[in-house]
């Protein structure tokens, strides 16, 4: 079996009001990404929230190569997350962590 091709994204959640945590992000991205996309969608992307830091909102998001642009545009589609206002700001994008996780300002 061909093994799928990885993206990687690297985020700032910006958040007004109390922090979100990990499983709130994670669970919003998915419902997001269900709600606009689908069932088939959500499957095939192969979302895994890869690290998060709460403090900065630095984090990075994994997704197969074909779902990336349907992953950030239900990311940066979220206006909220139980009740805190956010904004998703992709940064940067990569096929490997270790580019991705380059510094970015």
């Amino acid at each position: 079996m061909k093994s799928r091709r990885k993206r990687y994204v690297r985020f700032r959640l910006h958040t007004d009001g109390p922090p979100v945590d990990e499983k709130q992000l994670a669970s919003a991205v998915r419902m997001s990404l269900l709600s606009i996309y689908g069932e088939v969608e959500v499957a095939d992307s192969r979302f895994f929230l890869n690290e998060y830091d709460v403090k900065s909102g630095l984090g990075i998001l994994q997704c197969s190569a074909g779902s990336l642009d349907n992953l950030i545009t239900s990311a940066v589609l979220l206006s909220s997350i139980d009740g805190t206002s956010v904004s998703f700001e992709p940064k940067k994008t990569s096929g490997t962590i270790r580019a991705v996780k380059k510094r970015t300002t």
